[in-house]
């Protein structure tokens, strides 16, 4: 019976969410109207997402996605990608040492061990980047964002249990032309970007992009500023009408003081920083990538390769949980991918592909307070998978997905561990295989042109590994992620209402998790745990945008989510008595959270004016696992509010923002050890923008 209790709980969620007028709302074409069928011109526009591999639009993916486009996020006044996510439905972030965790409906991660994979799958045009976090100035001539909610290991692989974040930027074009924008504004924000695109010959072009941020520290003590600048170059070359070949080549450097936190005994709105050595922080922190997609259609098949590199170093000198450490790692990573697939005009449609990753870690840290060292030097990771994915129509309005992917996952790992008195542990070392077969299975049925039921079972796979302690290296297992989605994604009144609806359980198995209260050492290698029974994770989403009339626009999100832990016990250790969390909420699953705003243009002149303003919000949650003292994180509001005038043809806008009107103290994360600190959100932030375009 297990089995059926997934659907029954998202059947009751879809029923608890649906509004009244959903059940009698109708969008039933004229006789002889097709899927076709173009909506008013002051409707909602389509948004094209390549989240399923392949160009559709956001409506017709089977799937809860969000998108956030880059105009928008540059009009908002958004520099970075935890700004970008912070306002999405069901997404928590925790901020550590680098930048941050992600996690979406309560899967990601809150492993402290730098070698700990995330759970949400993050990349930056295609390159898949094992650390959110290294995609530190990702965020200019950005296209979209789509963040992809829910298992998706068959097209996305290893590491996307809990979801899928895709940040891509502009392609080069066949057209000569320029962009760019320039920021201003309180704590000394100067922040810029500048893209120029060339088109070298008839069948080349390039598009080459700059962007810079400098902010002087959030904290007291001068950190939680920024200080960045990154490069972009593409390449198109499109010789003939079957071969297409995009390169690209990146670099990003992030300085400055580096993260900071607060006490956790410090009263609310204090952003007087944890500090026990002078210079309070100092960051410096490289990512550079180098990638291509080779795309071939000769007619009854598609191949497409992708290989990519990226390079991440890492060095920081400062106060983190509470200790003055100094950190390094160093990143070398590359994988290949081999696909091919159905042409795109194809009754069904289909991917069948190889993959393969490469990655070679070291990490060092030195709790120089109390003599702990911590030395990684060799941590390297293979990981081989073969897969295929299908569409295939049953009827003109009913169609069957499903998919397969097999995943070998091979680790090793040495190092040695110093503890606070002196002695060296080690050199430990290991070998760790894992291997796991992720499906899919799913039926999409239109229910009219522009109404489309979804439902979708799949599973979800993320990788074991190797954690230090005091008999030598222990393993913890793979996680296991069962997932059952049910949905409806409808538009009405000529595409100016647009509802889409849906509901998700989740069966999760060897939930891992640290904790650095309970190390043996003082903090720094915090130990890491499966739980024993299962988890259970459900809940929904709502997305509704009303388009009255061409000049305003209302929307609403809401996403609720309940969470239980099953069986976890924690035995006792040398230092820490046993620990029984069996039962208790999983870290970053508020109860709702969610979003609601308003925009009106105005017509003035030659030009219009647009005025938004947006509320974020979310109830408390708790922010580690064993519910310590301290970690149950606030709920808050957070209000943004932006004025755009652009000018009639589009070519040049001046808008002003106002980030966090409210000023709230928003806790992001909280270390459990004996000092007590938390990382927190930005504080109110104003300023002016200036963009420009030919």
């Amino acid at each position: 019976m297990k089995r059926f209790r997934g659907a029954a709980h998202v059947g009751a969620t879809l029923v608890m969410l649906l509004p009244p007028a959903a059940y009698a709302a109708t969008d039933v074409p004229p006789a002889g109207s097709g899927a076709g069928e173009q909506a008013s011109p002051d409707g909602l526009a389509e948004i094209i997402v390549t989240a399923e591999r392949r160009s559709s639009t956001a409506q017709k993916t089977p799937a809860t996605i969000n998108v956030l486009s880059g105009d928008d996020l540059t009009q908002r006044g958004v520099g970075s990608l935890d700004d970008a996510l912070s306002g999405v439905p069901g997404v928590a972030l925790q901020a550590n040492n680098k930048g941050m965790n992600i996690n979406i409906r309560g899967v990601g991660t809150s492993l402290d061990s730098t070698a700990g994979d995330p759970g949400v799958n993050t990349n930056l045009d295609g390159v898949y980047l094992r650390q959110a976090s290294t995609i530190v100035s990702g965020l200019f001539d950005v296209a979209r964002i789509e963040v992809l909610k829910g298992p998706q290991g068959t097209l996305y692989g290893r590491n996307a249990t809990g979801g899928v974040v895709n940040i891509l930027t502009s392609d080069p074009e066949p057209e000569f032309g320029y962009r760019g924008s320039l920021t201003l504004g309180d704590y000394d924000l100067v922040r810029s970007e500048a893209a120029l695109n060339v088109p070298v010959s008839s069948d080349v072009a390039i598009r080459a992009a700059f962007g810079s941020e400098s902010h002087a520290g959030y904290l007291d003590t001068g950190q939680e500023d920024a200080d960045r600048v990154a490069g972009r170059v593409k390449v198109l070359w499109t010789p003939n009408e079957t071969l297409r070949v995009l390169t690209g080549f990146s670099f990003a450097h992030d300085g400055g003081e580096g993260p900071g936190s607060v006490y956790v005994t410090e009263p609310e709105g204090s952003r007087h920083a944890v500090v026990t050595h002078e210079p309070a922080g100092s960051l410096d922190q490289k990512l550079l990538t180098a990638y291509s997609t080779i795309e071939w259609d000769p007619g009854p098949v598609r191949v497409t390769f992708i290989p990519t590199y990226s390079h991440y170093a890492y060095n920081y000198l400062g106060t983190n949980y509470g200790f003055y450490s100094q950190q390094r790692s160093r990143e070398d990573q590359g994988t290949a991918e081999l696909r091919l697939s159905s042409p795109i005009d194809s009754n069904i449609q289909w991917v069948t592909g190889l993959y393969y990753y490469h990655d070679q870690l070291g990490s060092y840290a030195n709790l120089i307070d109390n003599g702990i060292v911590n030395d990684q030097p060799d941590i390297l990771t293979r990981s081989y998978a073969a897969f295929g994915d299908a569409t295939i129509p049953i009827t003109d309005t009913l169609r069957l997905s499903g998919g397969v992917r097999y995943t070998k996952d091979d680790r090793t790992q040495s190092g040695t561990l110093v503890t606070g008195g002196g002695t060296t542990l080690g050199p430990f070392g290991g070998e760790l295989t894992s291997n796991a077969t992720n499906f899919r299975v799913g039926l999409q049925y239109d229910v009219t042109p522009r109404s489309m039921l979804y439902a979708t079972y799949a599973t979800g796979y993320k990788a074991g590994g190797f954690v230090p302690d005091e008999p030598g290296y222990n393993t913890y297992k793979p996680e296991k992620l069962r997932s059952f989605e049910a949905g409806i994604k409808s538009r009405f009144f000529d595409s100016r209402l647009q509802l889409n609806i849906s509901g998700f359980y989740y069966s999760y198995d060897n939930y891992q998790t640290s904790d650095l209260g309970l190390a043996h050492y003082g903090g720094l290698s915090a130990l890491v745990f499966n739980s024993q029974g299962t988890t259970t994770i459900y809940g929904g989403e709502i997305q509704l945008s009303y388009r009255p009339w061409s000049s305003d626009q209302f929307d609403l999100a809401l996403s609720p989510t309940k969470s239980k832990f099953g069986t976890f016990i924690i035995p006792a250790t040398p230092v820490s008595a046993l620990v029984n969390v069996t039962g208790l909420e999983l870290p970053d699953t508020p109860a709702l959270s969610g979003s609601v705003g308003y925009q009106h243009t105005w017509q003035m002149g030659s030009g219009t004016l647009t005025g938004r303003v947006e509320t974020f919000f979310s109830t408390a949650y708790w922010l580690e696992f064993t519910h310590a003292p301290y970690s149950n994180r606030p709920g808050y509001t957070r209000t943004d509010l932006n004025l755009t005038y652009g000018s009639e043809d589009d070519r040049w806008s001046v808008g002003v923002f106002l980030r966090n009107a409210e000023n709230s103290w928003i806790v992001t994360q909280k270390a459990n050890t004996a000092v007590g600190d938390y990382g927190i959100q930005p504080p109110r932030t104003y300023g002016l923008t200036l963009s420009f375009r030919s």
